[in-house]
Parts: structure tokens; C-alpha cells; sequence
């Protein structure tokens, strides 16, 4: 009588491994939908149009002071501060508080392009009067053709 060799079964074979790649799938969906979300969240502070270039540098500095101007409609200009209402004279001293606690602090300005350079320009003197080295201006960036 002839014998038959038995063989296992596929499934049997790998009835002890995990499979990770599911899981490896999940983990860059979530990856992937975070660095969406940080981007998109960090391009919205406020709802400004800004102006546009095509030159510059893209530099981020760690946690910048973030200004935006907003025009109203009365021809005068609201300043924010990381999101607070402020006056020039207290971004002034908040500037300088900031200086005092981080010397090399960077300062964004972020205004509306439809807003006057008079209304920019309180926020710019009180940086100057407040001891900043560096102030940036941030615009968007327009594709060259």
C-alpha cells in the first residue's frame, strides 16, 4: 500500500503570524490626515487676504509673535496679537516683554492686502520702538509662469 505525504494546509502554515499591513495602512491615513490638518491650521489664523509674491524666502522660525492687520470699515485698523485685540501702544510693550523673555523673537506681520500702509505702519514703529531686529512681512506665494 502506498503512503501519501501529508501536507500542510497554507493557511495553517501562518496560523501564528500577525499581519501589520493593515495596520502600517491605518497609521499613514492618520499621518497623513495630521499633516493636513497642522497645515491647514496653521494657514488660517485669520481671514486676511494677502498679498502676493514671487520672490523671498520660505523661513519658519520657532513660534513666531504673529500680527495681523485687519482693515475696518471706518478706515481705521484692528490689530491682533497670536489672536488677541491689542492697541499699537500695547503691542508695543507686549513686543518688549517678548524680547526680554526670547532676544532672538521673530515677528510676523500678516495684513490684508486691501489694507493702507497707514494702517500698517503704527504696527511696524511699534516693533522699532519696542527693540525688534527682525520683522517679517508675509505675503503669499504666487506661481511664476
Amino acid at each position: 500500500m502506498r503512503l501519501r505525504t501529508l501536507h500542510r494546509h497554507p493557511d495553517e502554515a501562518h496560523a501564528g503570524k500577525i499581519n501589520v499591513t493593515p495596520l502600517i495602512d491605518v497609521v499613514m491615513v492618520l499621518i497623513v490626515f495630521y499633516l493636513i490638518v497642522g497645515q491647514l491650521a496653521t494657514q488660517r489664523l485669520a481671514d486676511l487676504d494677502l498679498p502676493s509674491t514671487a520672490i523671498g524666502a520660505l523661513d519658519q522660525p520657532d513660534r513666531p509673535l504673529v500680527v495681523e492687520v485687519a482693515p475696518g470699515a471706518d478706515g481705521s485698523a484692528s490689530i491682533l496679537a497670536d489672536g488677541v485685540p491689542v492697541t499699537a501702544d500695547a503691542l508695543e510693550d507686549l513686543v518688549r516683554a517678548r524680547i526680554a523673555e526670547r532676544p532672538d523673537l521673530a515677528v510676523q506681520v500678516r495684513a490684508d492686502r486691501r489694507a493702507p500702509y497707514a494702517q500698517v505702519a503704527p504696527v511696524v514703529e511699534a516693533c522699532r520702538r519696542a527693540g525688534l531686529a527682525s520683522l517679517r512681512l508675509v505675503s503669499v506665494r504666487e506661481e511664476r509662469r
